[in-house]
C-alpha cells in the first residue's frame, strides 16, 4: 500500500504501509527507525541507508549456524550500535543536559523472558547488558544498576557522544529550542513541535526542515529473528528521542516496544509515548496468541494506529515463517534476509 506525504501538524498517514511475506527460516529482520524524514534526506541518502541495513543484516545472519536466533539479533544490534549513523550506541542523541542515556531490551520468545537496561550512561552496547541479564533473576536495571553491571562484566565506560551529536545538542541549546525538529528518522519531530505549541513553548518562525545533511542519523534500531529450531528473539536499542527532558525513558526497553512470545517477535520504533500508550508489540502478539495470523494481526492493529494518528512502525517475524513490517510514518528503514539468502529492503531504501 502507498503512503502520502506527511503534513507538518498531522504527519501520520491515513493508509499505513504494511508488508508481509512468507520467507524461508532461519530469517532476520532489522530496522533503523521510523519517522518523518523524506523532507530531511535525499534519495541518495535513503539509498545509502538501505545499503547499510542490507549489509548489516547479511553479515549478522552469519551468526545463525553457531548461535541461532539469539546470536543473530545481538550481532545485528551490536553492528547498528557501532554505527554513528543510527540513534543507538555510539553517536546517540543527547538529552537536554548533553548526556547520552541509552536503553535496550532483549526478549526470548520461547520462554517469554525480557531483560532490559534503562538510561545507562557511557555504554556503547546496552544490548550486551540486556543479554547478560537474561540468565539472572533481576533482569531489568535502571542506569545505576546498569553501570554496576558494566563494572562487574569488566566493560569500561566510554564517551559515546560523537562530534555530530555534540554539535547538534549545542546548536539546540544555543537556539533555545525545546524540541529537536531535525530528526531524520526514529521519532516524529513534527508531532513534537505540535505538542510544544499546544503547551505554548517557544517555536521558531521557520518551521521548514533544514537542508539534508550527510551526517543526519537515522533512528532507534531493532532486530527480530527466528531460526530453524523455532527459537525466536527480539532486541531493540535506542538513544531516545533526543533533546528530551533529563531522565525520560524510551519505549524501546519495554514490552510495548520490544516483545517476543512463542509465535512472534516484534520491535517498534517511532513516537515512544504513543507506542507505550497502545502497547503495540504486545497488542499484535496477543492477537496472534488468540489465533490470528501475523498479516491479520498487523493489519487490524495498524488500522487502529492510523485512526488514533499514531506515528510509529514495527518489524515482526513469526515462527511459521513470515516477515512483516508496518508503519504510519512517512517511512521506516527495514531490511531482512531469509534462509535462502534473499535480501529485502524497504521501498525508500532502494533508491
Amino acid at each position: 500500500m502507498s503512503i502520502a506525504n506527511s503534513l507538518l501538524y498531522n504527519p501520520a498517514v491515513t493508509t499505513p504501509t504494511i508488508v508481509v511475506e512468507a520467507i524461508q527460516l532461519p530469517a532476520l529482520v532489522i530496522h533503523g527507525g521510523a519517522g518523518a524524514y523524506l523532507k530531511t534526506t535525499t534519495a541518495a541518502q535513503r539509498k545509502k541507508r538501505g545499503q547499510s541495513l542490507a549489509q548489516i543484516v547479511t553479515a549478522a545472519a552469519n551468526a545463525f549456524p553457531q548461535g541461532g536466533a539469539r546470536a543473530a539479533v545481538l550481532d545485528a544490534i551490536a553492528r547498528l550500535e557501532d554505527d554513528p549513523g543510527y540513534n543507538a550506541g555510539y553517536g546517540s542523541r543527547l538529552q537536554r543536559d548533553g548526556i547520552a542515556r541509552l536503553s535496550a531490551a532483549l526478549m526470548d520468545g520461547s520462554r517469554t523472558r525480557l531483560s532490559a537496561v534503562y538510561n545507562v550512561e557511557g555504554c556503547r552496547h546496552p544490548s550486551a547488558l540486556a543479554d547478560a541479564l537474561q540468565s539472572r533473576g533481576d533482569r531489568n536495571l535502571d542506569g545505576t544498576g546498569a553501570r554496576r553491571l558494566m563494572s562487574e562484566l569488566g566493560i569500561e565506560e566510554e564517551d559515546i557522544r560523537s562530534p555530530t551529536s555534540i554539535a547538534r545538542w549545542q546548536a539546540l541549546i544555543e537556539s533555545g529550542e525545546l524540541v529537536d525538529r531535525e530528526c531524520a528518522i526514529g521519532d516524529a519531530a513534527a508531532a513534537e513541535v505540535e505538542l510544544a505549541q499546544r503547551a505554548r513553548l517557544p517555536i521558531p518562525d521557520d518551521l521548514e526542515s533544514p537542508p539534508p545533511n550527510e551526517e543526519d542519523r537515522y533512528g532507534t534500531v531493532g532486530a527480530v529473528a527466528c531460526d530453524e529450531r523455532g527459537s525466536i528473539w527480539a532486541c531493540t536499542s535506542t538513544g531516545g528521542r533526543g533533546h528530551e527532558v533529563v531522565g525520560r525513558i524510551s519505549d524501546s526497553a519495554t514490552p510495548a516496544g520490544n516483545y517476543a512470545c512463542p509465535l512472534v517477535a516484534l520491535s517498534a520504533t517511532g513516537f515512544g509515548e504513543q507506542i507505550l500508550d497502545s502497547n503495540v508489540c504486545g497488542r499484535i502478539a496477543t492477537r496472534m496468541l488468540d489465533g490470528t495470523d501475523l498479516r491479520s494481526a498487523t493489519a487490524r492493529t495498524f488500522k487502529e494506529v492510523a485512526a488514533a494518528d499514531g506515528l510509529y512502525g514495527v518489524i515482526a517475524i513469526s515462527r511459521d515463517g513470515h516477515a512483516a513490517y508496518a508503519h504510519t510514518t512517512e517511512a521506516c528503514g527495514v531490511a531482512w534476509i531469509d534462509g535462502e539468502g534473499n535480501v529485502h529492503i524497504d521501498a525508500h531504501g532502494r533508491g
